[in-house]
C-alpha cells in the first residue's frame, strides 16, 4: 500500500493565516499517524461514525473537565482531542463512498 503524503507545503498556503496552516498541519500529521497505527477503517458506517462520535466526546470530556477545573493541562487535552476528531472525520469522509 503506497503511504499518502498529507504534508502541506507553506509555499501552497501564502493566503492562509499561519493559526490555520499550523492547525492543518497538526490534523495532516495526525491523520498520517493514525493510517499507519491503523491501516483498515471500517466499512460499517454505524461502526465508522461510532469512532468519530468516541473522538468527540473524548473532547468534550475533555472541555467539561476544563470548566470544572480551570486546570490548564485540560487545554492542552482539548486541542489533541479536537485534532484528533478532525482527523477520524476526514477518515470517515474519504471513506463514505456516497453513490
Amino acid at each position: 500500500m503506497i503511504k499518502p503524503d498529507y504534508s502541506i507545503g507553506k509555499q501552497y498556503c501564502m493566503a492562509m493565516d499561519e493559526n490555520i496552516y499550523n492547525v492543518l498541519e497538526a490534523i495532516f500529521l495526525e491523520l498520517g499517524k493514525a493510517e499507519e497505527r491503523h491501516p483498515f477503517w471500517p466499512t460499517d458506517k454505524v461502526h465508522a461514525a461510532a469512532i468519530v462520535a468516541e473522538e468527540a466526546g473524548e473532547l468534550l470530556q475533555a472541555a467539561n473537565s476544563y470548566e470544572e477545573t480551570g486546570d490548564n493541562k485540560y487545554l492542552e487535552q482539548m486541542e489533541k482531542e479536537a485534532i484528533q476528531t478532525a482527523c477520524v472525520s476526514i477518515r470517515f469522509l474519504l471513506n463514505l463512498e456516497i453513490e
